[in-house]
């Protein structure tokens, strides 16, 4: 069934515990992209209203910092309890939003839920040190400490669990937070605020604004009483947040783009490396950082890994991802199909070929592209540099390992790497050798488990890590404590 109206959703601000708007508020539309459908309208912040969040965070903070530990994480134990009475409802307007099928939307609603219990259990290990003194008489420790106002931005294609990584270990750790979410997923971001509020936070602990990055995203970081930034989102944006927030030393946090490679040596189970290619490569439509855009492959297999690759790609159904059985939505909008579009021209310009797809399915609606896999593509080529961020994959083919590592490591990102081979050897030189946050041996390049450190190298972060323990080195600071007796 295809969706069908419904009543129109309308967002405001959330500032010190209170949904807010101006007299004069400006609005912006939310549109489906598998319809063309308005979803809703939401507010667009003003620069006096970021002013007013970020005096609100900052007048909780005092009280939130001193609020015990435990009863930080019973309010974050209370958001995941909630979460799943409004799993369904948060679900359906993601997709509408932003386009991706309805188990994923359900499936990332419940990596939000884990994420609050795990950063709730994280909460009894915010350990210190006890470091043993140079002098008689004396004490030595080391304590974390928050550090005060932390401003979240987070993209569209994951409108909820990103947010949830960042805003939880800030809450969790005695930060208090202002969230400038993605403009085409404001409305998932006022339902999750709305758990946020039901759940009891204090008035200012937690506040959303919506709205545009040049006038809200600016302001929050360059303003002087934020502490931390902490971005998902494009590496070109990254450099901006960086160079702005500089002036006044914030610390910054940076999760960005990457040109993720499966490398598939000729030893390889085929069969395991085109099920794990496929599902890297075009769930969510490609637009994820962590993605499959290269393979890598020993020109022995490549022809037999190739017609597997597109196999199983033609198995996967795409439409309206409300719908039953849809793996593959639209592309968040018009302008991103453009933009798939413009790539796959210059990939057929420099010398590739179309194995699959290649084309916008406009019969379908105006932002759904087609699964596209180029072969012929050499390690230079742009579509083997640049990021696409859409359902396009290009097939690289080298002799053996040396070769293959050269090429994986030949950009400028450095996020996430795979290789299937069924040699310890070679996967333990992959392991070392890879220039990437994340290493996967005989699995594909996004999939993340909960406690371990996730992030980039090179131009795909700035060397901070987020979803684990280790999201307190960004979050807090230390303090060392010398007590004579």
């Amino acid at each position: 069934m295809s969706q069908t109206k419904t009543e129109l959703l309308q967002g405001n601000l959330y500032i010190k515990g209170e949904w807010v708007s101006e007299e004069e508020q400006t609005y912006f539309e939310s549109i489906n992209p598998a319809t063309q459908e308005l979803v809703g309208t939401c507010a667009a912040a003003t620069a006096s209203q970021v002013d007013d969040a970020v005096r609100a965070a900052s007048t909780a903070y005092s009280h939130w910092k001193n609020t015990s530990i435990p009863e930080r994480a019973a309010f974050l134990t209370k958001v995941a309890l909630l979460f799943e009475d409004r799993k369904e409802e948060l679900a359906q307007v993601m997709t509408k939003e932003m386009g991706k099928p309805l188990t994923e939307s359900i499936g990332e609603v419940g990596v939000v839920i884990a994420t609050a219990q795990y950063m709730a259990g994280e909460g009894r290990r915010l350990f210190g040190e006890i470091v043993p003194a140079g002098f008689p008489d004396r004490d030595i420790k080391m304590v974390r400490e928050p550090l005060g106002v932390v401003a979240c931005i987070t993209p569209w294609n994951f409108p909820v669990s990103l947010a949830s990584y960042k805003v939880f270990a800030a809450l969790i750790a005695g930060n208090t937070v202002v969230w400038k979410p993605a403009s085409e997923v404001a409305l998932s971001a006022k339902i999750f605020m709305e758990v946020l509020h039901a759940a009891g936070l204090p008035k200012g602990t937690i506040n959303l604004l919506t709205g545009s990055g040049r006038i809200v995203g600016q302001k929050l970081a360059t303003h002087s009483e934020v502490k931390i930034i902490s971005f998902t989102g494009s590496t070109e944006v990254g450099q901006q947040l960086a160079e702005m927030s500089s002036k006044t030393l914030k610390r910054i946090s940076l999760e960005l783009g990457g040109k993720n490679a499966v490398i598939v040596l000729k030893d390889a189970d085929l069969d395991k490396a085109a099920e794990g290619i496929v599902k890297s490569a075009f769930t969510t439509t490609g637009q994820r950082c962590t993605a499959a855009s290269r393979v890598i492959v020993d020109r022995s297999v490549k022809e037999e890994l190739l017609k597997k690759v597109i196999a199983l790609t033609e198995e996967m159904k795409i439409g309206n991802g409300l719908d039953k059985g849809v793996v593959i939505g639209p592309l968040v909008n018009e302008q991103q199909c453009r933009l798939v579009e413009d790539y796959v021209q210059k990939a057929l310009e420099e010398g590739g070929n179309i194995a699959l797809g290649g084309r916008a399915l406009s019969e379908l609606g105006a932002c759904y592209y087609m699964p596209t896999i180029i072969d012929n593509v050499h390690s230079n080529h742009t579509i083997a540099q640049e990021e696409v961020f859409g359902p396009v994959l290009a097939f690289i083919e080298v002799n053996g390992y040396e070769e293959a590592m050269s090429v994986n490591n030949g950009t400028m990102y450095g996020l996430s790497t795979s290789i299937y081979t069924r040699s310890l050897h070679y996967a333990s030189r992959a392991a070392k050798d890879a220039v990437s946050g994340l290493v996967y041996i005989n699995n594909g390049t996004s999939n993340a488990e909960m406690g371990v450190a996730f992030g980039g190298m090179k131009m795909s972060g700035n060397g901070h890590r987020e979803v684990s323990h280790h999201a307190f080195d960004v979050m807090t600071e230390w303090k060392s404590v010398y007590t004579n007796y």
